[in-house]
């Protein structure tokens, strides 16, 4: 399928999901609701004192008119004060709706937290791009959409009635011409929403396409160099931009053709008002029964009819911010719907003994896939090292993520148990090494206390010797208080991953999950580092995911996994 064709396919049950965004949507405005209604009601005061000024106003005319010096001074101190009060109605309204959006937005970067980060247990996962594009832009859209709209809930009907209400008050047959007028302005709304539905789905799925060229750009920046297809990725790069250009255009054009009908029925309907009170004025339309006008009269009609149509302005622009609002609701939606409800949190392990791992008739199959990644069962006797080998993409990796709970398993149970203890994996209770290290732009202490900041540094030395860094750490300039440039800057390879063992070990987990822990080191640098992980994993239970034949001969019983499925690889061996 092409990428055109990715925009404007419409998948089956579409008219469902939408239906169920729009109420996700609708329920997100909870944690604001209390701003947004106080919000509301003080754009209605904005509305009242601004008939109110446009009448001091009118009054003062009148007055200059008529010579009357003293209505004069009163009009004008009575416009002064009703101004001052607009601008104080319309300046908090802005900021309770802005307090409003902030309460939403926090709540919806709380639940992507929570979905997002291994702590929900998920067992779909986001991609980094789309991740982030929810995270820092569409929990504000989503926020600002609501911002708008929901104070105008309770303003726009409010707003319009007390317009409408002083028309008809002071002269009935201009009020007539606003209410026929108002019937045109729903269907406008109504057609210019569906109209800009398909330009925001499209300018989603080019804004999506771009995170994700973006990302992976930079990501692999350093092999698009080496392999020197940085000129192929930049035109990648601008591709993409054009087109999330083309579908901005294309939902800006078609929100402007939009506000242009509604601009053309507002504008002919204050003509003709304009039209009818000028006339009247001079003498040459006099509507039946209709009282007279006068220059107030005239005046105050002509000033407030503007501001009949403001809240349906505001409700038009909020029509279109909808669809974008719609777009990202769905997308947050579909990150946080299969995040259980209670989740087993992150914790300092508590297990003081060695923690035996049982898989008990264990399933795993990522979302779309047509087959088990995972179909075990066994037992990890409680410290021990077990190797399990296999080829790329054979499910290492994905059998020690549920082992650590960082996934939960499509059917089956995983149980960690000890002599007292049989629970369920707790996040944090298991020590990890992979086989790329993250390393912060921070001091070589800083990044192995990362996982327990308040470590003494009689444990900071202790984790240091454990991981054999000791002639590492005197090597650096400053010792322990050397930075570390982004990326592990300043440190080898075989380096940074002792660093990764005295983290690991400064955490006190008795079980260590160890993913190719070896990986890309020479033989001297690899003999180093498994010498380090048996000073380190001293009586705690260890699973090995490895290529390597020297880490593998260390354990004491291999495992080979082939499509899912477990099986030994070879006796227990005697070190």
């Amino acid at each position: 399928m092409t990428t055109n064709e990715t925009y404007e396919t419409r998948e089956p049950g579409t008219a469902g999901k939408r239906h169920d965004d729009d109420a996700w949507l609708t329920a997100c405005a909870a944690p604001g609701q209390h701003w947004f209604g106080l919000s509301g009601t003080f754009q209605t005061l904005e509305t009242l004192f601004t008939i109110t000024r446009w009448g001091a106003l009118a009054w003062t005319a009148q007055a200059v008119m008529d010579r009357a010096t003293a209505h004069e001074a009163w009009g004008l101190v009575a416009f002064a004060v009703t101004s001052v009060l607009v601008v104080c109605a319309g300046w908090t309204a802005g900021t309770l709706a802005d307090r409003g959006a902030c309460a939403v937005a926090t709540d919806l970067r709380q639940q992507l937290t929570g979905a997002l980060l291994p702590t929900a247990g998920r067992i779909s996962e986001t991609g980094p791009a789309e991740a982030a594009w929810a995270m820092v832009d569409l929990a504000d859209d989503v926020a600002d959409f609501h911002a708008q709209a929901a104070p105008l809930r309770r303003s726009a009907p409010l707003s319009m009635f007390a317009v409408l209400a002083v028309t008809a008050a002071v002269h009935w047959p201009a009020a007539i011409v606003l209410v026929l007028t108002t019937a045109l302005l729903p269907l406008n709304m109504r057609l210019a929403g569906l109209f800009a539905q398909h330009g925001a789905d499209r300018q989603s799925a080019a804004t999506r396409h771009l995170n994700a060229v973006v990302l992976d750009s930079f990501r692999g920046m350093r092999t698009l160099r080496e392999l020197g297809a940085t000129g192929r990725r930049g035109q990648t790069l601008t591709t993409a931009a054009e087109r999330l250009n083309k579908a901005t255009t294309s939902v800006l054009r078609r929100a402007f053709l939009s506000g242009m009908i509604m601009d053309v029925v507002i504008t002919f309907s204050i003509a003709v008002n304009a039209t009818y009170i000028g006339l009247s004025l001079l003498g040459y339309v006099q509507v039946p029964h209709a009282p007279r006008l006068a220059l107030f009269t005239g005046l105050l009609v002509l000033l407030v009819c503007p501001m009949y149509f403001a809240p349906m302005r505001a409700r038009a622009s909020a029509f279109h911010q909808r669809e974008r609002a719609m777009i990202a609701a769905g997308a947050i939606r579909d990150i946080v719907k299969d995040t259980p409800a209670e989740v087993t949190r992150a914790a300092r392990p508590q297990l003081t003994e060695p923690v035996g791992v049982s898989l008990t008739a264990v399933r795993f199959r990522h979302d779309g896939a047509d087959h088990d990644t995972i179909n075990a069962d066994a037992d990890f006797a409680p410290g021990t090292w077990t190797a399990i080998t296999g080829a790329s993409g054979s499910g290492k990796s994905t059998l020690l993520s549920l082992i650590a709970g960082l996934r939960r398993p499509s059917a089956g149970a995983v149980r960690w148990q000890t002599s007292s203890v049989r629970q369920a994996p707790v996040l944090g209770g298991s020590a990890w090494v992979g086989q790329q290290t993250v390393l912060l732009d921070a001091t070589v202490r800083d990044n192995i206390r990362l996982g327990r900041p308040e470590a003494t540094e009689q444990q900071i030395r202790r984790a240091v010797d454990a991981a054999g860094l000791s002639a590492v750490i005197e090597g650096l300039p400053e010792g322990l208080n050397t930075r570390l440039g982004e990326g592990g800057l300043g440190v080898s390879t075989g380096e940074a991953r002792r660093i990764a063992i005295a983290r690991a070990f400064l955490r006190g987990a008795r079980l260590w999950l160890l993913d190719e822990p070896t990986a890309h080191l020479d033989a001297d640098s690899e003999r180093e580092i498994v010498e380090a992980l048996r000073r380190a994993t001293d009586g705690c239970t260890v699973v090995i995911a490895t290529h390597s034949f020297p880490l593998a001969a260390a354990a004491d019983t291999v495992l080979a996994i082939d499509d899912g499925l477990l099986h030994d690889a070879r006796p227990v061996n005697a070190r």
